[in-house]
This record gives structure tokens, sequence and C-alpha cells, in this order.
């Protein structure tokens, strides 16, 4: 239905955007390494959308790069990987990491995300290797402070800026499938205060889950 959307970023949450354009605003799911890419609310961005229809729901789904959205439509078309997988897949690995794992055959890295066990994640590699071998892998990780978007923490930090934090945080990882997960249990208040970004948090409080496996 829709190639891409090119609109102003209403929205920004860290399981979907809004996009506006002339007064109408496009509801798109994105997964959390998109949501480290987009820009702060009011610029413009360009996401790559794949329309998912389903016979009471249409939703949207958006993309950095067309890489990523091959990758996804892959990651969909294999039995027993819906929407709500693949985005945490993406979520949980970037691009290259994804391919590595194909083609290393390292099934057991894959069950690192939530709800995915080893029999699926040997049936996802057997799947997908002719499939990543066709990507034009062009993955850049841009890591450093003025590419990463989120809440910028400093030491005046407010209480409710770290209830946003926090809010941010618990969303993520219902995204990602930790569903009814206490946040203040991975992380404290005062740790969020140092913090520079929401990314960071995200990525700090996702490395104590799985070290704690």
């Amino acid at each position: 239905m829709f190639e891409y959307i090119l609109g102003k970023l209403a929205v920004k949450k860290v399981d979907y955007v809004a996009l506006e354009i002339n007064g109408l605003a496009y509801k798109i799911h994105i997964s959390l390494k998109t949501f480290e890419k987009i820009d702060n609310i009011g610029s413009n961005e360009k996401l790559y959308i794949y329309t998912n229809v389903k016979e009471d729901d249409i939703s949207l789904y958006g993309f950095k790069t067309q890489n990523e959205r091959e990758l996804f439509k892959a990651l969909i078309s294999i039995s027993g990987v819906g929407p709500k997988l693949a985005i945490a897949i993406l979520s949980t690995f970037n691009m290259r990491e994804i391919i590595d794992i194909v083609t290393e055959n390292e099934s057991k890295i894959f069950t690192r995300v939530p709800g995915l066990g080893i029999k699926k994640a040997q049936k996802i590699i057997l799947d997908l290797k002719d499939k990543v071998k066709k990507l034009d892998v062009v993955e850049v990780i841009e890591e450093n402070s003025n590419i990463l978007s989120g809440k910028l923490i400093t030491s005046e930090v407010s209480d409710s800026r770290v209830l946003l934090m926090k809010e941010d945080l618990k969303l993520a990882l219902e995204s990602l499938g930790y569903v009814n997960t206490d946040v203040s249990k991975w992380i404290k208040d005062s740790e969020l205060v140092q913090i520079k970004d929401i990314s960071e948090a995200i990525k700090i409080v996702l490395q104590k889950i799985q070290n704690k496996k």
C-alpha cells in the first residue's frame, strides 16, 4: 500500500511513532533499533513501510532502511513468526548481528529474544539462510550521542522526568515480550539520573535481564 511515509514526527514512543502529513497522523509500529535512529519530535522523518492486513485490523510497520524492511518481511514469511515476534527480533539484534547469527548457525543466541525457543530459532535460521544472502547489507551502527535519540538526562533531572523514563522503559520491555516487568527492580532512580538518554537505559536494563538468566 505504501512504499514509504515522509512526514513530521508528531509522536515518538519506544514501540511506535506517528508521522503527520497535512493534519493526518499515521501510527507506525517500530523496533527499538529504529527508535534509536529516529530524530526528535518535530523533525521530518522518512520510514519505509510494511502494511500488515488482517480481517479486523490494518497496521503499519516502519523501518529506517529498505534492507531492514526486507528482513522483517522475510521473518514474517516463516511459519509461526508474526509481526510482533519479528519486531522483537529486530529490537534485540541489529541487521548485521542477525545476518551473522544466521550464517554462523548460532540458534542459541537467537533464544535471547523473549518467546523464541530453540526449535523455532533453528527453523528461523534454516529459512533465512538463502534470503539474507540477497540483502545488500550496509548496516551502520550509529552509537554517538548526536545520533541516539531519547530524553537527555542531567544532574538536575526532575522526578517527573524520571517517571517518564520509567514509563518508556516499561513500554520497551513490553514490546519485547517482558510483560508486567517491574522496572524499579532492574534500575534505580539514581541510575536513571546519570543516564544520558532512553536508548542507553533500555540497553542497560536488557543487559541486566540477560545476565540474570
